[in-house]
């Protein structure tokens, strides 16, 4: 499974759980998608929950088939 930041990298760099990687989802948004197998596990994040869920949208409209919300950074105990 794939852990994905959509936060800014300002964000990422302040406080990220560790293991995940960083993509922010405006680079989604203007067609910069991650480089990772579309059958791949991945979970999306962000602060509120409303940027991760706009990065599942995404992600399903470009064919990955296995998208998970986590929503927001806090749902996380580690830190």
């Amino acid at each position: 499974m794939i852990l994905i930041d959509v936060r800014t990298k300002e964000e990422y760099e302040i406080r990220h759980i560790n293991g995940s990687v960083h993509h922010d989802v405006a680079n989604m948004m203007n067609g910069y998608l991650p480089e990772i197998e579309k059958d791949e596990a991945i979970t999306v994040y962000c602060q509120s929950g409303g940027r991760s869920k706009i990065a599942k949208m995404i992600l399903e409209k470009a064919g990955f088939q296995r998208i998970t919300d986590a929503g927001s950074i806090n749902n996380f105990t580690q830190q």
